[in-house]
């Protein structure tokens, strides 16, 4: 389903919901040393009225008597290796969507994706990335809850070295309070949210070490992240220097379009959302290799890690830059990748691997 913005939650017990989710393993886009699109791996998707769904009321005697079920889906497929740069043993993904049973009314939404044994060009390796996101509508609350409990990385390294990332799953927080979407392009924007309330301290965390971080890098990738069309000016929304006023201006532009409805909303204009990162530090560990000599005091052999953070971004020299734990926020939806490259020399191109979205809504205003 397209982000849209216009969707209302069911307001009573009996009132449609429409579910949508999606988790899959790895796509990529490759431009040297050859040019491949890469398509989406071990991909799931759940989507649909939550009267066909879960078959509401005599038809859910069909749903129990069927092998498989229309609000679950899963996929585990065999070891994946694409020639020589991604590869994983293992992936499992689902999607999945109910009614409470905790709460009357309530609709909750579930998308995972676990990838196991992880090598991005030798270079990023995991034994096990999982992304994971629940939302739960609730009756009368134009906003979900949402939660990333269950996300992790284990044993995570880059060139051998072990990254240890510093998780917030709680970096959304609780949504605004509100019945109505009756200015959606606010969703989770207003001041004291605590969405914004955690963009801002992650902003001003980069804009801190921000010319830190471009002092470290190669002099070649400098002027290049400086640049209007780079990540931190568009991936992260104008970093170093957090706009909140232009992101609910913007947003509210490309709202009032979703509306008016007079022509199809290109991926090139259309908002982005907010990025961020459940990911709050990094710290990537030295290798030490003890020196074996009659001399006790020989001091230990330290190789530094071929890399520099920022926040949640790693740039690897000779590689290019990660993205750990990447959230977009946009309206109802939530699409969260554990780890986004962007790469620039030994390949070219760009992946994400482990990933989940999940979006969903009442039926009250259309637009599905």
């Amino acid at each position: 389903m397209p982000e849209n913005p216009t969707l209302n939650n069911a307001t009573a017990n009996n009132d449609p919901h429409y579910f949508h989710a999606e988790a899959y393993a790895l796509t990529a886009n490759l431009t040297a040393p050859f040019e491949a699109q890469i398509r989406k791996q071990a991909s799931v998707k759940l989507e649909g009225d939550s009267q066909k769904v879960l078959l509401e009321g005599e038809e859910q005697k069909r749903l129990k008597e069927k092998k498989t079920p229309d609000n679950y889906f899963s996929e585990h497929p065999r070891p994946y290796r694409f020639e020589g740069l991604f590869s994983y043993s293992a992936a499992h993904t689902q999607v999945s969507g109910h009614r409470s049973k905790k709460i009357d009314g309530a609709f909750v939404t579930l998308a995972t994706s676990v990838v196991e044994n992880l090598n991005v060009l030798n270079v990023v390796t995991a034994d096990k990335v999982v992304a994971q996101i629940s939302t739960t509508h609730l009756p009368d609350q134009y906003s979900p809850k949402v939660t990333f409990l269950g996300t992790h990385f284990e044993n995570l390294r880059i060139a051998n070295h072990k990254v240890n990332p510093a998780l917030k799953l709680d970096v959304v927080g609780d949504p605004p309070q509100r019945a109505k979407a009756d200015e959606p392009h606010k969703y989770y924007l207003p001041h004291g949210t605590t969405l914004i309330q955690s963009l801002e301290k992650q902003y001003d965390k980069w804009q801190r070490g921000f010319e830190a971080f471009l002092s470290k890098i190669e002099e070649k990738h400098r002027e290049r992240l400086r640049a209007d069309d780079s990540w931190p000016c568009n991936s992260y929304y104008r970093v170093p220097n957090l706009l909140t006023d232009a992101i609910e201006k913007d947003a509210a532009i490309f709202a009032q379009k979703d509306r008016e409805r007079e022509a199809p909303v290109s991926n090139g204009t259309k908002w982005k959302g907010l990025t961020c990162s459940l990911v709050e530090h990094v710290d990537i560990e030295d290798i030490r290799v003890p020196v074996r000599t009659e001399n006790p005091k020989e001091p230990d052999i330290v190789h530094h890690p071929p890399a520099h953070c920022l926040g949640n971004v790693i740039h690897i020299k000779d590689f290019g830059t990660i993205f750990l734990a990447e959230l977009r926020v946009n309206h109802n939806s939530f699409h969260l990748t554990m780890i986004r490259a962007e790469m620039g020399c030994i390949a070219d191109g760009s992946g994400s691997f482990s990933s989940c979205i999940v979006n969903g809504g009442g039926k009250g205003s259309g637009g599905h």
